[in-house]
């Protein structure tokens, strides 16, 4: 239907309208005394312009600890903390303080930055304090997250293209860029050659780690005998079924660690999890494949009275399967080598109850079974920070009952005093181990690269390369798994271990 026209307005029609116009001017502008005067609410997120962005970046104290860095896309608008997020702050005593006080340990720290996990009545408390609070995540999910950082000489446009080839950049802080990867792992190779860094983001900790004042008033490390019996069955089993199904979404509880897989990056967030529960110190120590890949070993520490000296247990977390291709989404690797991996685990737990006489360093190694890739990046690491190895235990496939007790312990000559440790251990405590005890070059896995380096490494093994038919294929599961056997093994490398380091 056609509307007729209507004609011009009468004299009460136009002072409605202008009454009404004047009441919306009025209302307008005390919304924007308000905003001025108040700034925005703590539920509202206000995108700024970039260049707005930019300016209040550089008059803010946190934001001049780093270069500034002009980007040109802007951020997506700040998420809310309901439950728990991902948060940035300035790195100050304060803050720092108050962290402590909430019984808070930050993910990543770097520049006069921290990034912390925190549940939504701790980011309150926080920003009860004065503090300023950037929520970057909501939700304290760390899994695709990785941090890139700058150098100073790169061209800001080019570090934001940089580390957008990575994935979403969910924050920044001068010349450092959180990112949410778009592959898991992470491609590096082509970052790192244009000058950046690429580290992978570390998960939240449970437990603060372990201080000189808590650690002094542990109890000694004097009856070695009464350490038998606190290696754990069930925890063994348990950590062997956790990294047999890493990644597995089919009700099987059979997944992967391949190195290229997002299986091998989960697998590495938990056993940074795993080892921070114990309020070790714990870290990353990211590489790059020879295919180019950001690769995760996990590190972590017992620290003892005496650092000139550090002993060294290690186990490699990748899992492979020679009978997929590059399907990969079937290796469970359960005795090769997630039990490994669970007897290193529980020496972990054990000792860090335990006052030591030196530290005792854990490595979980990564794409070992591919040219041992994990264990020479540690290498070249632990060459450049000093650290000096005095001794290395390696386990690997140590759960197969195909050979009944028979457990494999190969070194060289320098090494030869290791093994001789775990003979008299294994008569004098009675644990029952049928020791092959070898020094044959043959021999390949991850403490060969170390003994080549100088360092007395001992290989402790029931299965050697080509001995079973299970191993690197879907059938190394847990059910295959002689638990009596872990658990032997774990108590033998235990009382090696503690041997070592007893405060006598």
């Amino acid at each position: 239907m056609n509307r007729p026209p209507r004609g011009p307005l009468g004299r009460s029609e136009r002072r409605i309208l202008l009454i009404f116009g004047a009441v919306v001017l009025a209302t307008a502008a005390m919304a924007l005394v308000a905003q001025v005067l108040l700034g925005p609410s703590d539920d509202e997120s206000v995108e700024m312009p970039v260049a707005t962005a930019t300016v209040a970046a550089r008059a803010s104290p946190s934001a001049m600890a780093t270069p500034d860095v002009a980007l040109a896309t802007p951020l997506p608008p700040p998420a809310r903390c309901e439950d728990a997020c991902l948060v940035r702050l300035a790195d100050t005593p304060p803050m720092r303080d108050a962290l402590t006080r909430l019984g808070v340990t930050p993910n990543y720290v770097h520049a006069g930055q921290i990034w912390a996990a925190l549940p939504a009545p701790a980011v309150d408390d926080l920003r009860a304090t004065g503090g300023e609070v950037s929520v970057v995540t909501e939700g304290d999910e760390t899994l695709p997250l990785y941090m890139l950082r700058a150098p100073d000489e790169m061209d800001p446009a080019a570090a934001e293209a940089a580390a957008r080839q990575v994935g979403e950049v969910v924050d920044r802080a001068g010349r450092q860029f959180l990112v949410r990867a778009g592959e898991l792992p992470s491609p590096a190779r082509e970052v790192v050659s244009q000058g950046m860094l690429i580290e992978k983001f570390p998960p939240g900790r449970t437990a603060r780690p372990l201080d000189d004042e808590r650690r002094l008033q542990l109890p000694p490390l004097d009856d070695l005998s009464a350490l038998v019996e606190e290696v754990s069955a069930e925890e063994l089993e348990a950590t062997i079924r956790d990294l047999q199904g890493m990644s597995s979404t089919d009700g099987t509880g059979i997944g992967t660690r391949q190195y290229t897989t997002i299986g091998n990056v989960m697998a590495g967030e938990y056993l940074y999890q795993r080892f921070a529960a114990y309020g070790l110190n714990v870290w990353f120590e990211d590489f790059v494949t020879d295919d180019g890949l950001l690769a995760l070993n996990v590190v972590a520490e017992v620290p003892g009275d005496d650092p000139t000296e550090t002993y060294l247990v290690l186990a490699h977390y990748d899992s492979l399967n020679d009978l997929s291709g590059p399907d990969q989404s079937e290796a469970p690797g359960a005795d090769d080598n997630a039990s490994g991996v669970a007897g290193m685990l529980e020496i972990a737990r054990i000792l860090s109850e335990r006052r030591l006489s030196h530290p005792v360093r854990f490595l979980a190694t990564n794409v070992e079974e591919v040219g041992l890739q994990g264990v020479k990046a540690f290498a070249r690491r632990v060459s450049e920070d000093g650290t000096t190895i005095a001794g290395a235990y390696n386990l690997d496939a140590i759960g197969s009952a195909a050979h009944g007790t028979q457990l494999v312990l190969n070194g060289d000559a320098g090494s030869a005093w290791l093994q001789e440790i775990l003979v008299d251990i294994n008569e004098r405590y009675g644990l029952g181990q049928a020791l092959l005890v070898r020094q044959n070059p043959v021999i390949v896995a991850d403490d060969n690269f170390l003994r080549d380096g100088g360092v007395p490494t001992i290989l402790v093994a029931r299965e050697l390369f080509g001995w079973s038919s299970l191993l690197h294929t879907p059938d190394d599961t847990l059910a295959t798994v002689d638990l009596a056997n872990v658990r032997g093994a774990t108590q033998l490398v235990l009382l090696g271990v503690a041997t070592l380091v007893q405060d006598l």
